[in-house]
């Protein structure tokens, strides 16, 4: 029984010299890779931080990705989305379809 999923992501493009739609590309096919059905992507723009966590980041790129997924996708995810630098913060809610 797949569920719908919502997922937030802080980018931290510092040290990234890409146009932000390829750092959005490897997220998609990491979720893509644990079967995750993606619905739809949201680029909320750069946002600062109410704190931050350091002095030379104060500021992120927000995504919001919404897709279909089964119930062990929020671990699988952080699991893999852990290992890439570029992502600081990713926040995974269940959403009502």
């Amino acid at each position: 029984m797949k569920r719908n999923y919502q997922a937030t992501f802080i980018l931290d493009t510092r040290k990234w010299h890409e146009p932000i739609e390829a750092l959005i590309d490897q997220i998609k096919a990491i979720v893509e890779e644990i079967n995750g059905e993606i619905q739809s992507v949201q680029k909320l723009g750069i946002k600062p931080f109410a704190r931050a966590p350091r002095r030379d980041f104060v500021e992120g790129h927000y995504v919001t990705l919404t897709c279909l997924a089964e119930p062990q996708f929020n671990v699988i995810l952080q699991e893999r989305i852990g290992l890439n630098p570029n992502v600081n913060r990713v926040i995974v809610e269940t959403i009502e379809a």
